[in-house]
């Protein structure tokens, strides 16, 4: 009789008054109805029935999915009186629950004072995901190197816990390390570590690397496919977007809304209307049009294209609007020249009680200067820190001087890039020099020409010089 089968029938001598309670709570919580499942916990309590080590893992699975770590803390509590504490079903569900409820020193403890539980993989694999889920990438390095030490059998579970946090900006070295040894103990070949291994590379930028090792997995599934998809996508190579989206409907499969996100937002960078309406009657034919992030995305792709008027029917149509559709909307129509109309969606927004965030702004900032409604943009501007508690960032400050520049307003300008709460980069500085250019400024050109560090230029005084006769042929028509 096998170690699982011994400690299967061991927990079913434990069986409660009533087994039906586990079957109920189980259905319950892998149907993802989790507060449906405690409240079964509660009735079966108050019914009389004991819980047993069957009933602790869905209980405790659904207070993490619900981040209720007090709740947790009680059926901790509840595990330790009924004697289960050293079951690893129940063991297990504890230290991930602790892991996700960011309680991981209390998953530390709890793995620390049950001395079996160096001994168990499951056990170590709960609390180096938990790690991983807090970003302690220095404490799942050390475990990890425990579970070598001890002996502690490693599994694709293991590696998926180690690669999780070298996703992080900075941890692509440990990454790569740690897909050396992966492919030394043929841990690579498992796809749920390969597709892991992929997303941790695009989201490095390592795009090459990414697509390297998708062409070389010998088993590519729906998830593999969307991980390199919108891999390309977050990198902007959307040209490469569609050329694997073909590839993938090629080879007999069929996309998600996962899928389809990354291939409108491609084709909203490409202006590819003709595949981005393909792709709205693939939505249609796969039951897929109340999709809400698909439909944020088809918001984007119309109102990119220039299809302003389909853009809002569709935005107009969803039932719930969320900030990103709402800033997909004032987007459009800020880069098409309706900046008037994008500010009053700005301002319909914040009066539904859409909370904006820095993306938002961005959109309306633009949608302001493109306008030339400068003392607007001011004000969106003024309120994002002390209204929303958002601090500018590059992009906000861009979008600020441009607006100022175009305003003729060239010494705010500087100012304001001089008194950045960020590092202003030469792009900023090309900003205020194109601004000077159209309004004759040549002292404040000098400066922003020398911070802006423009390649391809002899000096400061003849790039002034050309500055200045270059609208002359104009002006002299």
């Amino acid at each position: 009789m096998t170690m699982k089968t011994k400690l299967y029938h061991h927990l079913q001598s434990t069986t409660t008054k009533n087994p039906q309670w586990n079957t109920l709570l189980r259905e319950a919580a892998n149907k993802s109805l989790f507060t449906k499942a405690l409240s079964l916990y509660l009735h079966m309590l108050r019914s009389g029935a004991s819980p047993n080590a069957f009933t602790f893992p869905f209980a405790i699975k659904s207070c993490a999915a619900l981040s209720l770590p007090i709740t947790g803390k009680q059926l901790h509590c509840h595990v330790f009186k009924t004697g289960c504490l050293l079951e690893p079903f129940v063991q297990t569900s504890l230290i991930s629950m602790y892991g996700k409820c960011s309680l991981i020193d209390n998953a530390r403890k709890l793995f620390d004072e049950n001395p079996q539980s160096r001994k168990l993989t499951v056990c170590y694999n709960s609390l180096l995901s938990g790690y991983a889920l807090n970003s302690r990438v220095k404490d799942v390095v050390v475990l990890f190197c425990e579970m070598r030490e001890l002996g502690v059998e490693i599994n694709g579970v293991t590696m998926l816990g180690l690669v999780q946090p070298c996703g992080i900006p900075g941890n692509l070295g440990l990454g790569m390390c740690v897909h050396g040894f992966c492919v030394k103990f043929g841990l690579d070949m498992d796809s749920s570590v390969g597709n892991c291994l992929l997303t941790m590379y695009v989201k490095s930028g390592e795009i090459d690397c990414g697509r390297k090792l998708f062409d070389e997995m010998p088993r590519k599934g729906l998830i593999t496919w969307n991980a390199m998809i919108n891999g390309y996508a977050q990198n902007g190579l959307a040209n490469n977007v569609l050329e694997l989206y073909k590839e993938m409907e090629s080879k007999g499969f069929c996309p998600d809304p996962l899928t389809l996100v990354g291939v409108l937002s491609s084709c909203a960078h490409l202006g590819a209307l003709s595949v981005g309406k393909e792709v709205e009657r693939k939505m249609e034919g796969f039951g897929f049009s109340s999709n809400p992030f698909l439909n944020n995305a088809l918001v984007n792709m119309y109102a990119r294209c220039g299809n302003l008027k389909k853009a809002r029917d569709i935005f107009d149509g969803m039932p719930v609007k969320s900030v990103v559709s709402w800033t997909a909307i004032i987007g459009g129509y800020g880069m098409h020249g309706q900046g008037e109309v994008a500010v009053e969606l700005f301002d319909e927004m914040i009066r539904g009680g859409i909370k904006p965030d820095g993306t938002a702004f961005v959109s309306v900032l633009s949608a302001c200067s493109h306008a030339g409604l400068t003392n607007k943009g001011l004000d969106y501007f003024g309120v994002m820190e002390r209204k929303y508690g958002l601090r500018p960032g590059a992009e906000h400050y861009s979008c600020m001087v441009d607006l100022l520049g175009r305003a003729g307003r060239l010494n705010e300008a500087r100012e304001l890039i001089e008194s950045m709460q960020v590092r202003a980069d030469g792009a900023l500085w090309g900003a205020l020099l194109g601004a000077c250019k159209i309004h004759r400024n040549v002292e404040l050109a000098e400066l922003a020409f020398e911070q802006s560090q423009v390649k391809h230029s002899k000096n400061k005084k003849d790039f002034s010089g050309h500055w200045l006769q270059e609208p002359n042929n104009n002006s002299s028509r």
